[in-house]
């Protein structure tokens, strides 16, 4: 079966990525294509992920189950290739990795300092008998997704929109560790999530599922700086799993954000600040049982 190269940043691995897999499948079998080590060779910022190696894996697997074929992941340092022109980049494709075809979006460039756009890239590519579609952007409210805009979506706590644009719900992984007790304290005990390895969303309550030792549950997550306790503490990401018992410390868990309940403020009383959190317990449930789990 023909390789066909998907080529692109993948970072967020959304929609309209999707739609590239997705024609690269009915061309052949699908090799997404990314570069490793760009943003250390062109000295960007680091930023915190939207996505995990893992999850980027789950992912892939689920892409492959849809479309009823593998997908396969290619990961080339960025230095190797930051040299090449685009010919030379092609001719890499062919001869170590078997590409026949390649897909990618109207605004991809590529070669010795993005040299090249789809156009010229085309014009290579029936040069060494290779195929060559170029797909649109994916549209989500008029606009293409992207994940600046997702990334944008998250920050501001919009992760319904989030969801939309990347076909299933953000997720904040990490490890469960001990907290200070003050959910249980409230009737509420909590999931505290340690270091979060990707992108965490504005402050406030969200409904949720979590991922935890093989269960979905539904979840209330609180992200914030629990203002009625004390102020100037730390950015903490706390779920309570609903209708959850046992112990889970040190558990992964990866909590699947599905809607922004409401922003985080300061109650006048422990009483009030309980009473909120009950009903936002039941907000999540509600919100938690209307939508699926999504792997």
């Amino acid at each position: 079966m023909r390789r066909v190269a998907c080529i692109g940043k993948f970072t967020a691995m959304h929609r309209g990525h999707r739609a590239l897999v997705a024609a690269a499948a009915a061309r052949g079998a699908p090799v997404v294509v990314r570069f490793s080590g760009m943003d250390t060779a062109l000295g960007w910022q680091p930023r915190i992920p939207l996505l995990t190696s893992a999850g980027r894996s789950r992912v892939l697997d689920a892409w492959s189950g849809e479309l009823g074929l593998t997908i396969a992941s290619l990961e080339l340092p960025f230095v190797r290739v930051r040299g090449l022109d685009a010919g030379a980049f092609l001719d890499l494709l062919c001869a170590e990795h078997a590409v026949t075809a390649v897909v990618c979006g109207p605004d991809f460039r590529c070669g010795r300092d993005r040299s090249t756009g789809v156009g010229e890239l085309a014009a290579l590519c029936r040069a060494r008998s290779m195929a060559m579609e170029v797909v649109g952007p994916v549209l989500e409210r008029g606009r293409p997704i992207s994940s600046s805009r997702i990334r944008t979506a998250v920050c501001r706590g919009q992760v319904a929109a989030a969801a939309r644009m990347l076909g299933r719900p953000h997720e904040l992984v990490g490890r469960v560790v001990h907290g200070e007790g003050r959910g249980r304290e409230l009737g509420f005990p909590t999931a505290n999530l340690g270091a979060c390895a990707t992108l965490a969303p504005a402050t406030g309550s969200y409904a949720a599922r979590a991922l935890l030792r093989e269960r979905s549950v539904a979840a209330a997550l609180n992200v914030g700086r629990n203002p009625t306790i004390g102020r100037g503490r730390a950015l903490s990401i706390e779920a309570h799993l609903i209708d959850w018992s046992g112990d889970c410390y040190d558990a992964q868990i990866s909590l699947q954000l599905l809607r922004r309940l409401r922003p985080e403020r300061r109650f006048p009383d422990h009483a009030a600040l309980s009473a909120q959190i009950a009903a936002d317990v039941q907000a999540a449930r509600a919100v938690a049982g209307e939508q699926a789990p999504s792997r």
